[in-house]
């Protein structure tokens, strides 16, 4: 079984690294939305990206996939403990059938957004794209649809970055992945260990490790120059850094995409290209010891923090009130187009970018209040412009950002 995990890992990367000589000379060229970068790309491509990802200032994040089918949320699986084949089978009803990548850029061009942050793979393992590395995706499921190429076409024909938002940190699907033993939310809680969970040693981890990087290399390789990417979740990471060896991982993006970000929240090892703040900037130590996890992850956390803390920032709410993902709770609410711009004041303060999410519908299909609001948004920004950027002392607000920026009425959930 070995001979035979170790063959296809091969058989799959060397797929991979023909997809790379076939399309070298697509990231080579200066990526199409910097335009209007090309004396600082000629520099260091890395700068130009950074430049322009500050200038771009409001972003589209999605959250979509399998879990939606539930309107729970994404971490659905986890919370509700749904066994692996339970899942996989309904997964098979996720289709897509109302998804059009034409819709979501129309809206990031109505509400004045430069990106789009898709979610490809979140902690369920299911993947929106043709991945040669597991028949657990899109293309393979009945939808045998690719959405990441769908909406990466759709991108660039209009001009707008496109991150990757990839779960490396968290795979509730994949054998050897470290069980919750190892790290509490590493698994959903099962009263009973699942035959399709392999994991017994730390050697076993290079297999899921292994799997993530073919996984990227596709991704970095098969649709064209990307914004950079975006990974979750990080409290794994800094809690088993040899394992994961992030940086390995970095290297590969950058090798293949010099001018791709790379973002990890706040930071995994303190090599990433900006931070972002999920709902509010600072440390997550907080988090990490309001959870249980060992002072281990709350002291990486605030070595992170202080560290990068002064780097190019986004930070990254959704439009909903319950999580990210689709929820068709009726207790859920929409933020208004007031709210969406006293999140862009407060950004403008911090001297950070705003990514703020949606959660379309299992089929697909946007939300009519998410794009009623955004389109006022919009109006407003191209009638009065952005806020202005506060480029002085904006450190200050960082540090108490906890404590400044609007507060939530609502209950919350990690992405």
């Amino acid at each position: 079984m070995k001979k035979i995990r170790i063959n296809l890992f091969i058989i799959c990367l060397l797929g991979v690294l023909a997809e790379v000589c076939a399309q070298e000379s697509t990231w080579r060229e200066m990526p199409y939305f910097l335009k209007g970068y090309e004396k600082q790309y000629k520099k260091s491509p890395k700068e130009a990206a950074l430049s322009w990802f500050k200038d771009a200032r409001f972003g589209l994040f999605v959250h979509w996939g399998p879990a939606s089918l539930y309107g729970q949320g994404e971490w659905v699986m986890y919370n509700n403990r749904i066994p692996i084949k339970e899942y996989e089978q309904k997964a098979r009803e996720f289709k897509g059938d109302k998804f059009n990548a034409q819709d979501y850029v129309n809206l990031a061009l109505d509400a004045n957004m430069k990106y789009i942050t898709f979610v490809i793979k979140h902690h369920d393992g299911f993947a929106l794209w043709d991945s040669k590395a597991s028949d657990y995706n899109s293309v393979k499921y009945p939808s045998g649809r690719d959405f990441l190429k769908e909406l990466s076409i759709a991108c660039k024909k209009a001009g707008l970055g496109l991150f990757i938002y990839y779960s490396v940190g968290l795979d509730w699907h994949h054998p050897y992945y470290i069980p919750n033993t190892m790290y509490a939310p590493a698994r959903p809680h099962y009263a009973k260990t699942p035959e399709e969970y392999k994991y017994s040693k730390p050697e076993d981890f290079k297999h899921y490790m292994n799997f993530a990087k073919t996984q990227i290399m596709e991704l970095c390789t098969m649709y064209g120059p990307i914004a950079g990417f975006w990974f979750d979740t990080v409290g794994g990471v800094y809690q088993y850094s040899d394992l994961f060896n992030i940086q390995e991982v970095y290297d590969m993006i950058h090798a293949i995409q010099p001018h791709a970000l790379v973002v990890f929240k706040t930071g995994a090892n303190g090599n990433e290209d900006f931070i972002t703040g999920e709902r509010h900037f600072g440390s997550l130590a907080p988090v990490f010891k309001s959870v249980g996890l060992p002072k281990k992850v709350q002291d990486a956390a605030d070595y992170s923090w202080q560290n990068n803390k002064a780097k190019p920032a986004e930070l990254n709410i959704p439009i909903q009130t319950l999580g990210w993902a689709y929820h068709s709770s009726s207790k859920q609410r929409q933020k208004s187009a007031k709210e969406v711009m006293d999140l862009l004041d407060y950004c403008a303060k911090v001297n950070a970018n705003l990514l703020l999410n949606i959660g379309p519908r299992p089929d697909g299909s946007i939300l009519e209040e998410n794009v009623r609001v955004l389109k006022e948004v919009g109006r407003k920004l191209k009638k009065d412009g952005f806020p202005r950027l506060n480029t002085k002392d904006y450190m200050k607000y960082r540090d108490s950002a906890k404590q400044e920026r609007p507060k939530e009425k609502e209950n919350q959930t990690a992405n």
